[in-house]
């Protein structure tokens, strides 16, 4: 069996030119703290200790800035301390969007899925320093949205972890419970950017 989170992938993941804000990180030990509590909380920064990148979710300042592949990084220790399926890396991150933080940063764009179009390169720099997002078709007759990340390739969990994020963003702004968010492209696959189809009813 392969092994989820190694030394050697966490010095390839922390090596990665970039940075991501604190926020995006700190709010998976938020998560944590809601579904495992203490203990479980515990559990991942254990697992982040043993490959030494030693990260205290309380101890992470939202608005500053951290290597980029510390995104990567949480969401492995995750999936390795619990066992976790695709499924369960997408609830992770499909908390985020309804966090008060993210409400509050982004509140004005939570009207319509052409707002968050407009202003999704700003969205993306309000997370990262590196990369770029950007929507490459909107139908709303046919009930369908394609988005676009370049740029930046961190590890499938990561994509994951988007699935679950860009639908519950939708969800969000559409009011509509059955969303998928499939990623249809991805650099680990071959492809030269990611790309996530996302459908609602």
């Amino acid at each position: 069996m392969e092994e989820i989170l190694t030394k050697e992938l966490a010095e390839k993941l922390m090596a990665i030119k970039g940075e991501v804000r604190g926020f995006a990180v700190k709010q998976d030990g938020e998560y944590i703290l809601k579904v495992k509590g203490e203990e479980g909380l515990e559990k991942v920064e254990k697992e982040l200790g043993k490959i030494g990148f030693p990260i205290k979710y309380s101890e992470i300042k939202n608005m500053e800035f951290y290597p980029a592949g510390s995104r990567a990084l949480s969401l492995l220790a995750i999936k390795k301390a619990f066992t976790s399926n695709d499924e369960e890396m997408r609830k992770v991150c499909a908390f985020q969007p309804k966090t008060p933080l993210i409400i509050k940063l982004f509140m004005k764009y939570f009207y319509s899925i052409p707002k968050i179009m407009k202003k999704s390169k700003t969205l993306w720099r309000t997370y990262w320093s590196i990369g770029k997002m950007n929507f490459v078709e909107y139908n709303e007759k046919g009930k369908y949205a394609i988005l676009r990340i370049e740029d930046i390739d961190l590890h499938p969990v990561w994509c994951r972890c988007n699935e679950g994020y860009i639908a519950s963003l939708a969800e969000l702004v559409i009011g509509k419970k059955e969303i998928k968010c499939v990623e249809t492209k991805c650099p680990s696959r071959g492809d030269r950017f990611h790309e996530f189809l996302l459908t609602y009813k």
